[in-house]
């Protein structure tokens, strides 16, 4: 046809695939795989099971609600239904061939025409052209504010094409002013992922499997013009023929998008752990995490695909998703040879054939070896997870909290920004609440890297207030109320007063290399702050003069006195592993053991040195970089301990670490920090109000559920767009 428009067409499609939905009230909604419905829970209902009626071409069919966002609007007193209001509708016997839209989970621009669709109260169908203005609401719950039109009450559950994609990215939800041009909002179809994922993956996959099958959308939207993206103005005729190259560069990502999904859609599901490991994995360096879950590979791919690309021969972050998935799926099953053809296709239409097949054929991405405590290997840095509480600028009383990813000194990534101003309890309760994922994610890449089953290192650089917490003992999985930081993962404290003072860092670097080769048995000496010889003035003269002098078993925990100024000298001479026992001070001594103190640390024993003995025995063979795992051994070890006291009947009962068979481990904590393992100098976060003080409690922080979706206030007079 001459005047065939291929928009038109779409819009025409659309409209196809409308419906009127009757459940909690009336409104639209609209097939998004073949016998299932996308509508507003305000139009459906929040309950999931509850029944509603579909109307579709003069039938009407029964439905049942099979996932949606549950209404808290009510009780807290919002005038809209709370974010992301979706609800996803299941035909008990659907219209045999109806069409379907395709979802786009990318938000159009600004100024991007779109068209929405539905049943309006008084006129019947209507089909309107508006524009996407801004946002409303925060990253990953904000709402698309659609401008310069009139949405009227009924369209809400309504779909939204994007003129720019040819893609359904939005789901009416309310207007701004009834019989009015000022528009409306609509819901990102992204904001699907917040509800039910079992839901989700089985609608979405339906929805990738029909695309493929059925060519009716996707032929339409790749025709569709470019008139909305700023390098589509006439130009010269060179700029012209850009235009059309970028054009046909945008139907052809377009295709593999679709293809790759509809692969995807056969593999099987994966877990959150897993999906945001090869997510990071894929990413460019230094990428945030998602602001919305990770549910399915669908969104690993998408997510990736909205991504930077690296120049050169570098893959774009979706086909190296693609890449290592194949080197997971078994060698000869026939999706393997599908993705891995297709990967090999795509990567060589942009020129990256080769870095692809590299990546596909490759050795494990990184390298792995074992560290014993009888043999010592060279090996990469160990990836973790490095929780940070340091002071504020400010005011020394209140503190930030920070985690990163470390998975090598090139890549460091932190999983969010730096927290406000919070007290301590507060700062504790915060750093117990952020490890769990963060911990899941790094166990997952060390699975991608070949370390199956490793338990991953926590670090936890800490102000000197703060290091002699019980945190082997936080409780932060509470459907596993028995496992504990301690014993199930290498936890390690780190002085935060040393990351802090570039001038500390050499001194520190030498005595780390001094541990490189000598068992840590070899290598501890006592320090008691007692006697002449280990006040601060002499201690930093041993240090000085005993550069071979690198890891120090405390008498007790450094928290005052005599033995924190000591502890204090040997941060600030580099010494960086250092054990002590949790909430003890150093025994009294007799006057006839000890007339004169100790004397300088590596001159001699202490007179009364039970955990220096203890630590030497515990740790015999035990090398620099196994000695987290041999730590976490042992704290296991003394819950074994048949002889050690009822710690839940005598909380403050301590093991004899002097008796010949007393393990080492069930209140010790290990300092251990590698100059190596250092994070990116990051600004301090501005000064802001602290809220609402937490549970005054620092040793076992109380995990507590993800918080609920904070309702978005629409600016008023905006209404559900619904028949009242």
């Amino acid at each position: 046809m001459r005047n065939f428009d291929p928009l038109t067409a779409l819009q025409a499609l659309l409209e196809r695939c409308r419906v009127r939905v009757d459940g909690r009230t009336d409104g639209s909604g609209f097939f998004v795989a073949p016998g299932f419905v996308l509508s507003c829970a305000h139009v459906a209902g929040g309950t999931a099971g509850a029944p509603a009626r579909v109307g579709y071409e003069g039938g009407v069919y029964s439905a049942t609600v099979l996932a949606a966002a549950p209404d808290a609007a009510s009780a807290a007193g919002q005038p809209l239904y709370p974010f992301p209001d979706l609800a996803l509708l299941e035909l008990d016997a659907p219209p045999p061939g109806h069409p379907c839209v395709w979802l786009d989970p990318e938000a159009p621009p600004s100024g991007t025409r779109v068209t929405a669709t539905g049943f309006t109260r008084d006129l019947g169908p209507r089909t309107a052209v508006l524009e996407a203005g801004g946002r409303t609401g925060p990253p990953g719950r904000a709402m698309l504010e659609l401008v310069v039109g009139e949405v009227n009450p009924g369209l809400s559950g309504g779909p939204v094409l994007s003129h720019r994609s040819g893609g359904v990215a939005a789901v009416v939800k309310a207007t701004r002013q009834e019989d009015s041009a000022m528009g409306g909002y609509g819901v990102p179809v992204s904001a699907l992922r917040l509800l039910d994922p079992a839901a989700y993956r089985r609608v979405l996959a339906a929805h990738d499997r029909f695309h493929a099958a059925d060519d009716r959308w996707r032929t339409l939207a790749d025709a569709l013009p470019s008139a909305d993206a700023p390098w589509a103005e006439p130009r010269a005729a060179a700029a012209g023929d850009r235009l059309a190259a970028r054009v046909a560069e945008r139907v052809a990502e377009r295709v593999a998008d679709r293809a790759f999904l509809a692969l995807l859609a056969e593999l099987p599901p994966d877990s959150p752990a897993d999906l945001r490991a090869a997510f990071l994995r894929a990413a460019p360096p230094g990428t945030f995490e998602p602001d919305l879950p990770l549910l399915d590979r669908r969104d690993v791919y998408l997510e990736l695909a909205a991504r930077i690309t690296l120049d050169g021969d570098h893959l774009t972050p979706e086909l190296a998703y693609c890449a290592d998935l194949v080197r997971t799926l078994p060698a000869h099953g026939p999706l393997t040879r599908a993705l891995r053809d297709r990967v090999l296709i795509r990567a060589g239409e942009t020129g990256r054939g080769e870095a692809a097949r590299r990546r596909i054929d490759g050795t494990p991405l990184t390298p792995t070896t074992t560290t014993t405590t009888t043999t010592v290997t060279t090996a990469p840095p160990r990836p973790s997870v490095i929780g940070r509480v340091r002071h504020s600028l400010r005011d020394r009383t209140r503190y930030h909290v920070m985690v990163w990813q470390f998975r090598s000194p090139e890549e460091i990534v932190p999983a969010g920004a730096e927290s406000a101003e919070l007290t301590l309890p507060q700062a504790l309760l915060l750093l117990g609440e952020l490890l769990p994922p963060q911990i899941e994610t790094v166990e997952a890449l060390e699975a991608l890297d070949g370390a199956p089953g490793r338990t991953a290192l926590v670090e936890l650089i800490l102000p000197h207030e703060a290091l002699d917490e019980d945190y082997a003992d936080w409780r932060l999985w509470p459907e596993l109320e028995w496992w504990t930081l301690g014993r199930k993962h290498r936890l390690v404290v780190r002085p935060l007063e040393r990351h802090q003072e570039p001038r500390l860092h050499h001194p520190w670097l030498k005595r780390w290399t001094q541990l490189a080769d000598r068992p840590l048995d070899r290598a501890l000496v006592c320090v008691c702050g007692r006697g002449r010889q280990q006040r601060p003035q002499a201690l930093d003269a041993a240090f000085n003069t005993a550069p071979e002098l690198a890891a120090l078993a405390l008498a007790g925990a450094p928290r005052g006195g005599t033995l924190a100024q000591a502890f204090r000298v040997a941060v600030a001479s580099g010494i960086p592993v250092m054990l002590w026992e949790r909430g003890t001070d150093p025994r009294p001594l007799a006057p006839d053991v000890c007339a004169t103190g100790c004397t300088a640390p590596g001159r001699g024993d202490c007179p009364d040195g039970r955990f220096l003995r203890a630590a030497r025995k515990a740790l015999t063979g035990t090398h620099r970089d196994a000695v987290p795992d041999r730590i976490c051994d042992l704290r296991n070890e003394a819950e074994l301990y048949e002889d050690s006291p009822d710690t839940d009947a005598t909380p403050n009962a301590t093991p004899d670490t002097g008796s010949p068979d007393a393990p080492l481990g069930d209140r010790v904590v290990l300092l251990w920090d590698d100059p190596a393992r250092q994070l990116p100098r990051t600004r301090l976060a501005p000064a802001t109000p602290a809220p609402a003080p937490a549970p005054a409690q620092t040793a076992i922080p109380t995990p507590t559920a993800a918080p609920s979706p904070v309702p978005i206030p629409a600016p008023a007079p905006a209404t559900e767009g619904l028949p009242r």
